[in-house]
């Protein structure tokens, strides 16, 4: 059955009543969701040494994910959630049937798994691109399976020289050579993290590399397309041995961005954002307007002909 939609009035209502709990009262108790299960939610508490507990819904109280800050109480015989703590940021993906689906929230830094095998898809990778930008986080460019890479090629698929220029980070990694494992951690200290890719990438792989005392369940390889199976079926936060967190996020084959209505598509390309402060016109798209700076800087080569493609044709659905 369908999820009821709330009115207006009702969402106004439950801000309200949000909004009026007492945060001073002893029985009030502030935690973060490590993992939701149905109608329970395992929570964190904020509270020094305490141990994990499981936590009920309230009615209407909007979709709970990783990395939420909540607030609960003890009522009646059960524990259970109160309110929501305003978020930093929403990270979402589409689904199979073409619906938004929440993933975390308050994320700081957004993993982008590619593989060796199978082939980057740099269209998707410009649309986690664009997400993040959107809602400020940071991104790591993590290329596994380096050990299958020719030797002689140092920068398969040309990573390196179409995002490193841009200030993306881009590290590759081998779980096999155990390349860069180290590194990775480190990039991962004071973040709240996502992992993000499409399957067979070694996502779980990657995630247990860094959490060896986790228990992360990983899928045989297809040997038709190189892909694994979705291993990771439930969202879940993990604490990073050197600090930070993790959440792993059951694999995804598609991600569409969620568009804000306020921003452009060219403020979530960092070279077309800053060439665009040149243009003749502010409200200029880049497609065929007289000096235009960023058709100049194409055609000087300052931006990526697959970076500015991948701009027309995001623009193109964001309009449709």
């Amino acid at each position: 059955m369908a999820k009821r939609k709330l009115s207006h009035q009702q969402k106004r209502r439950i801000q309200q009543a949000q909004q009026s709990i007492n945060l001073d009262d002893e029985n009030t108790h502030q935690g973060f969701v490590i993992s939701h299960h149905g109608g329970e939610v395992e929570i964190q508490p904020c509270s020094e040494n305490a141990h994990n507990i499981h936590c009920k819904l309230r009615t209407n109280l909007g979709v709970i994910v990783c990395g939420d800050q909540v607030f609960y109480r003890q009522e009646n015989n059960d524990l259970s959630i109160i309110a929501l703590h305003p978020r930093r940021n929403l990270l979402q993906r589409m689904d199979g049937f073409g619906q938004l689906k929440a993933v975390a929230a308050n994320v700081t830094q957004l993993l982008i798994c590619l593989a060796i095998e199978p082939e980057p898809n740099l269209f998707l990778l410009d649309q986690y691109l664009l997400s993040a930008e959107q809602q400020q986080i940071e991104v790591i460019i993590v290329l596994n399976k380096i050990d299958l890479a020719d030797q002689h090629d140092s920068d398969p698929f040309r990573l390196k020289a179409i995002y490193q220029p841009l200030g993306y980070e881009v590290l590759p990694v081998s779980i096999i050579d155990h390349l860069n494992i180290e590194t990775l951690q480190q990039h991962c200290v004071g973040h709240v993290n996502v992992i993000s890719g499409v399957s067979g990438v070694g996502k779980s792989s990657i995630t247990k590399a860094i959490l060896p005392e986790v228990e992360i369940p990983i899928g045989e390889i297809s040997e038709v397309n190189r892909e694994g199976k979705h291993t990771t079926r439930t969202s879940r936060l993990y604490h990073l041995p050197l600090g930070g967190q993790l959440i792993d996020t059951p694999g995804v084959r598609g991600f569409n961005p969620v568009y804000d209505k306020n921003m452009s598509i060219a403020s979530g390309f960092r070279e077309i954002s800053q060439h665009a402060q040149l243009c003749r016109f502010s409200n200029c798209k880049h497609i065929n307007e007289p000096k235009c700076a960023v058709l100049d800087a194409l055609k000087s080569g300052q931006i990526d002909g697959g970076r500015y493609e991948s701009y027309l044709k995001l623009l193109n659905e964001s309009q449709a």
